[in-house]
């Protein structure tokens, strides 16, 4: 049997949602949610097996959208005060569960889960979470790659100068956070089409994601099906690495994967709607 290699390559993008003349804007709570359920708790993962001097080989896609708010002053501000208000709701619902062993042990789970993203937050990163991304691929066990400027979806942009500025735009966006060349990209909806390849290899990129059926229908058709990346044309060697369909599955399906166990939390549960009004 062929050894084989697994790569792990998340993608990580919000639009830009950032509204100077409102106090409190609902589009920004999705940046302040995925912070807060994905961005930070994927880092306390890194530090837990960085501490444990276990090594680890992930690649993750930091889109310029998403990096600009990250390192935006105003938004760092707003998300400080909305943990902070998550945070004093878990204390109060400590307190109000406490005959209640099964509602009581869920609320201090969520207090001192609250309480250690507070502390990585401003403690251990001082609110800049891609200067914290950039800290693990200095350490060797993350690649950061980039997607394009503003995630449009390429193959339906009619000029070649459009799909151009999307890609530069990228580039130079990822050089001034992390001083360096994106190696990788992520095509946006993992759309590509032929010729692509040219303007990414332009750009210097080396290798892009791609969606199963990229590799899976190419012409000529694929020796390994997605299992291998395969290059796109002789003239410019950019690989292109397609996404496993079973792995996407497990990930989104509500039907084969786990989004749709019984154990899995709903998400948009609110306690404002669930709970008695006091």
């Amino acid at each position: 049997m062929l050894k084989g290699y697994l790569s792990i390559v998340l993608h990580a993008h919000l639009p830009y949602v950032r509204h100077p003349n409102f106090t409190d804007f609902m589009e920004e709570d999705w940046l302040y949610e995925a912070i807060t359920e994905t961005y930070l708790p994927l880092l306390a993962v890194f530090e837990d097996l960085h501490r444990d001097n276990i090594p680890f080989k992930i690649t993750i896609s930091l889109s310029s959208p998403l990096s600009e708010m990250l390192t935006d002053e105003l938004l760092q501000n707003r998300y400080s005060h909305y943990l902070a208000r998550l945070t004093e709701l878990a204390d109060h619902e400590v307190a109000n569960s406490s005959n209640d062993s099964r509602l009581r042990d869920t609320a201090r789970m969520y207090q001192a889960r609250f309480k250690k993203l507070h502390d990585l937050y401003h403690n251990q990163y001082q609110r800049n979470l891609v200067k914290a991304f950039d800290k693990f691929q200095q350490l060797g066990y993350l690649e950061i790659i980039t997607c394009a400027g503003t995630h449009g979806f390429l193959p339906l942009m009619r000029y070649p100068e459009s799909v151009q500025a999307q890609v530069m735009t990228a580039v130079r966006n990822y050089q001034k956070h992390f001083s360096r060349k994106p190696a990788g990209i992520w095509l946006p909806e993992c759309g590509y089409y032929p010729g692509l390849e040219k303007i990414l290899a332009q750009a210097g990129i080396k290798y892009f994601i791609v969606d199963t059926h990229g590799i899976a229908n190419g012409s000529p058709a694929p020796v390994m099906n997605t299992y291998l990346p395969v290059y796109t044309s002789r003239q410019y060697k950019v690989a292109a690495f397609g996404r496993d369909a079973e792995t996407s599955r497990q990930v989104w399906s509500a039907k084969e994967g786990y989004p749709g166990d019984a154990n899995y939390r709903e998400f948009y549960r609110d306690l404002g709607y669930d709970a008695d009004y006091q």
